[in-house]
């Protein structure tokens, strides 16, 4: 994977006016605080009358119904406890900093209750559920917030409330995994990283199953496109062993493997990959897609397993019976098997989608040879000489109802089987852009000039209409 680090900071640093959430007040948990007082449930005492005078006027600011009575409740209640701790040393009263950072919440000043809050908690641990329960509270107006935020692509504005979320309450992985995707999708990566990590560490000990599993994805593929291999490896391997039927993290982890040498590994779960093979489910959806068991096929034989390959180029050939590189590939695999009779099946087919290619016809003509056809061979091979053009067919592109075919002609230096010259000459092709049953759904020409030896020409041909995935062409 490619990465483009940009530093979290740089980002924030980006703002050009702070909106009011950014200047110290959120009016969004202003807004999302309750309109009724619970008191904690841990036996917290006030210990002291300006302690208890706070609690009475927090109690006051959230149950009454006029804003500015209300402000003036909690500003009350906020001197009061600040007395208490400047002029009193209530310092290690828990139940000070509890009442505090509920006011700091109910005022919508993230960093104060947080702050508060941990001290109390720190002071009194028994009264941890109390305090998460008061943190959560302004958790999730903010990360709410956030999502909105990110779906307008306001990007900046939503990673700045998720870290406010991730202030006031850490317990949840969601805030850290939607910032996550922001910097990912940004190629911060350095950034998304320490989110996601975050966020599979938070899912993990709260047992978030679905949380847990996607963050530990992301965080894989964050750590590849940082090229951190090994412990992109680590993690999908813990990925895998919560969800072993995930082909996409198989895939991954396979290429890693074999990216990092370890190759008995990577064997290990292209034959995994095999065996669930490229047909479709019930559901219409193929286990494993042809292009991926091809490229399986292309380690393999690279590796000279030939006839696993060919095992594996079969299974391709089966779920896309026209694609044309996977023809090209068994072709070539029977010809280093020795195959004739397969090798000309095969090829025949190739020369089919493509009569205009050199190395298709060459592959035909040695199918017939190695069958003991000669005949047939030595009438393929005057045909490769009179080739006026070698037709490659580089890419083809589909979105939607559109395909955009391109390739290249080569111009060749012709004859007859005397070794009489052929003049160059120009080429109409007829492609035929196909579905996945073969059928043609819409026909294009190419017009190729006459070509000198080595002389090039590029093809480019467009077409709509439904379903495109394959191509063929003749000679018109």
């Amino acid at each position: 994977m490619r990465t483009r680090i940009v530093s979290a900071l740089a980002l924030l640093a980006s703002f050009s006016a702070a909106p009011a959430w950014a200047q110290g007040v959120n009016e969004r948990v202003v807004a999302a605080m309750p309109s009724k007082y619970t008191p904690p449930t841990c036996g917290l005492k006030a210990g002291h009358f300006k302690v208890q005078s706070g609690a009475t006027y927090l109690k006051t600011g959230i149950e009454t119904e006029i804003p500015e009575n209300r402000s003036r409740a909690l500003a009350s209640g906020k001197k009061v406890l600040l007395e208490a701790l400047e002029q009193n040393k209530q310092e290690k009263n828990p139940a000070l900093w509890y009442y505090l950072g509920r006011i700091y919440l109910q005022q919508g000043d993230i960093a104060g209750a947080d702050s508060a809050l941990t001290r109390a908690e720190a002071l009194s641990p028994a009264c941890k559920k109390d305090i998460s329960d008061v943190r959560y509270l302004g958790w999730v107006p903010l990360v709410n917030a956030g999502i909105t935020y990110a779906k307008e692509q306001k990007n900046d504005s939503a990673v700045a409330l998720f870290r406010e979320a991730n202030t006031i309450y850490r317990d949840k992985p969601q805030a850290y995994s939607a910032a996550g995707v922001i910097f990912a999708n940004q190629k911060a990566t350095d950034s998304a990283i320490v989110y996601f990590a975050k966020a599979a560490e938070i899912a993990t000990a709260a047992n978030l199953v679905e949380d847990r599993n996607s963050a530990t994805y992301n965080l894989a593929a964050m750590l590849q496109r940082a090229n951190r291999n090994e412990e992109a490896i680590a993690a999908l391997e813990r990925f895998i062993g919560w969800a072993p039927k995930d082909v996409e993290a198989k895939k991954a982890l396979a290429g890693l493997y074999r990216s990092t040498g370890k190759t008995e590994k990577a064997k290990a779960l292209e034959q995994e990959l095999l065996a669930m093979g490229a047909s479709p489910d019930a559901t219409g959806a193929a286990a494993v897609g042809a292009e991926d068991i091809s490229n399986i096929g292309v380690n393999l034989y690279n590796e000279k397993k030939y006839a696993e390959a060919a095992d594996a180029f079969e299974k391709a050939l089966a779920a896309e019976p026209y694609n044309r590189d996977v023809l090209s590939n068994l072709s070539n695999t029977y010809l280093a098997l020795k195959n004739g009779p397969k090798l000309l099946a095969t090829a025949n087919r190739l020369v089919a989608i493509e009569p205009m290619s050199e190395n298709a016809l060459k592959l035909q003509r040695e199918g017939h040879r190695s069958s003991g056809k000669i005949d047939s061979a030595v009438k393929l091979a005057e045909a490769v000489l009179a080739l006026p053009v070698d037709i490659k067919v580089t890419d083809l592109s589909v979105a939607g109802d559109a395909a955009k075919l391109t390739g290249t002609a080569t111009g060749r230096q012709a004859q007859t089987p005397t070794g009489k010259p052929i003049p160059p000459a120009p080429v109409v092709l007829v492609f035929e852009f196909l579905d996945a049953k073969g059928a043609p759904v819409a026909t294009q020409e190419a017009q190729i000039p006459a070509l000198a030896a080595g002389a090039t020409h590029e093809i480019a041909v467009e077409a709509k209409g439904p379903g495109i995935t394959a191509w063929r062409y003749k000679r018109k």
